[in-house]
C-alpha cells in the first residue's frame, strides 16, 4: 500500500476501528503507509510476499542461528511509531524488520530480527522488556481485519515474544526482586520458611493463574485472541515454541506456530496466502502496551508441500 492510493477504504481497513460509533485511526494509518514508504529500499519492496518455504523435516523452531534459514528469502517490512490510537510513540527507535519464514507438515515458523543495542529483559519501575509480535486473522480468505488487533466478530490471532520470558527460560525462573534491584535488602521469604503449597498462597499472582507470574515457563511466546482494544484473551492451549538470541546488536527471534491451530482459527495449509503484520517493542526506549512499532499487513505466502 503506498502514500499515493491510499484511499479512505484502505484507512478503515488497515487501521480504522469502531469506538462508540466512531471510526477512529484512518489519518494516522495513512501517516504511516507515507513514513514506511519513504524508507523502502531496493533490496524488499514493502508488499513483497512472505515466503514460507517448505521444509520436509523438523523446523529450527528453537534456533535462529540454524543453516536451515538459509533457505528463506528475508524480507524487509518497513515499521514505524504507533500513532493510530493513543497512547502514541511518539519517538521510533527502529525502522524496519527482517522476516525470514519455513514451514513444514505441521507447523509454520518466522525467523524475525532487528536492531537493538540494549538489552532489556528485566521489568522494574520505569524499566521495560523488549518484545515482537506477529497477528495474524482467523480465517482464511477474507479481507484482512482491522489492524488494530481485529474488531468484534472479526478476530485476531497473536503471538508475542518476550524478551523477560527468554530470560525466565534461560535461568531457570531466577527472576525476580533480587535480579531487577541487586541490592535489595530484604528478610526471609515465604518460599524459605513454608511448604510449597502454603508458601504459593503469598504469590497472588502465581495463585490466580496470571500467566505474566509464571516462573515455569515452558515457551517464550504468548499465543492470545483479540477482538478490538481491551479484548486481548490467553489462550488456554499455549503450543506456539520460540526462542530469542541477542548478538551483534540485533535480536533473533523465533516464533513458531501449529499450523493447524486448533482451537483459535483456520490451519495455515500449504499453498494459501495470509495477512501477517508484526509489532516490535524497545525497552531502552519505554516502549510498552500501545507505545511500539507496527506494520502495514503484508502477505505470508505458504509453499506448496513438493508432489
Amino acid at each position: 500500500m503506498s502514500a499515493s492510493k491510499v484511499t479512505r477504504q484502505d484507512a478503515l481497513l488497515y487501521g480504522g476501528a469502531a469506538v462508540g460509533g466512531l471510526v477512529v485511526g484512518g489519518a494516522a494509518v495513512v501517516g504511516i503507509a507515507a513514513a514506511v514508504e519513504n524508507r523502502k529500499g531496493a533490496e524488499t519492496a514493502e508488499g513483497e510476499p512472505i515466503v514460507a518455504r517448505y521444509h520436509d523435516g523438523e523446523l529450527p523452531a528453537e534456533d535462529p542461528g540454524s543453516g536451515t534459514w538459509s533457505k528463506a528469502t528475508r524480507v524487509r517490512v518497513p515499521i514505524a511509531a504507533q500513532r493510530i490510537v493513543q497512547p502514541y510513540l511518539e519517538r521510533e527507535g527502529v525502522t524496519e524488520l527482517g522476516v525470514r519464514a519455513l514451514a513444514s507438515a505441521t507447523e509454520v515458523a518466522l525467523l524475525l530480527d532487528w536492531e537493538d543495542d540494549a538489552i532489556d529483559d528485566l521489568d522494574g519501575i520505569r524499566r521495560y522488556h523488549d518484545a515482537v509480535a506477529v497477528q495474524l486473522p482467523t480465517r482464511a480468505g477474507a479481507p484482512p481485519p482491522p489492524l488494530t488487533m481485529g474488531a468484534p466478530g472479526n478476530p485476531v490471532h497473536i503471538l508475542q515474544w518476550r524478551a523477560t520470558w527468554q530470560r525466565d527460560i534461560d535461568s531457570g525462573g531466577k527472576t525476580g526482586v533480587d535480579q531487577i534491584y541487586p541490592e535489595v535488602v530484604h528478610d526471609v521469604m515465604p518460599d524459605d520458611v513454608l511448604p510449597p503449597e502454603a508458601a504459593q498462597l503469598y504469590w497472588v499472582g502465581r495463585e490466580a493463574g496470571n500467566p505474566l507470574s509464571k516462573i515455569d515457563r515452558s515457551t517464550p511466546v504468548e499465543e492470545v485472541a483479540a477482538e478490538g482494544f481491551g479484548t486481548v484473551t490467553h489462550l488456554p492451549n499455549q503450543l506456539a515454541r520460540g526462542r530469542g538470541v541477542h548478538e551483534d546488536g540485533r535480536w533473533k527471534v523465533v516464533i513458531a506456530l501449529p499450523s493447524a491451530r486448533a482451537g483459535v482459527g483456520e490451519a495455515l495449509a500449504p499453498g494459501t496466502s495470509w495477512p501477517i503484520a508484526f509489532a516490535v517493542w524497545l525497552g531502552s526506549d519505554e516502549n510498552r502496551g500501545g507505545r511500539k512499532h507496527i506494520s502495514t499487513w503484508q502477505t505470508l505466502a505458504l509453499e506448496e508441500r513438493p508432489a
